[in-house]
């Protein structure tokens, strides 16, 4: 999680509420496998995510 791994500044940062977040986290944990608590999977959800601006998806067409 960003900011230290607190919710609420994390929240606060992205302007959502904590439970928001907090929901948001566990879809993700839902449909990917990785859970963005554990830091090894957290690194690898942001390298996607970077691969993904990198390759302007998914507004690219193919």
């Amino acid at each position: 999680m960003p900011a230290g791994c607190t919710a609420a500044e994390a929240a606060r940062r992205l302007a959502l509420s904590v439970r928001a977040l907090t929901y948001r986290l566990e879809r993700i944990h839902q449909l990917t496998g990785a859970n963005p608590a554990d830091p090894m999977h957290r690194y690898t959800l942001q390298t996607a995510v970077i691969g993904a601006q990198l390759l302007h998806w998914p507004a690219r067409e193919t």
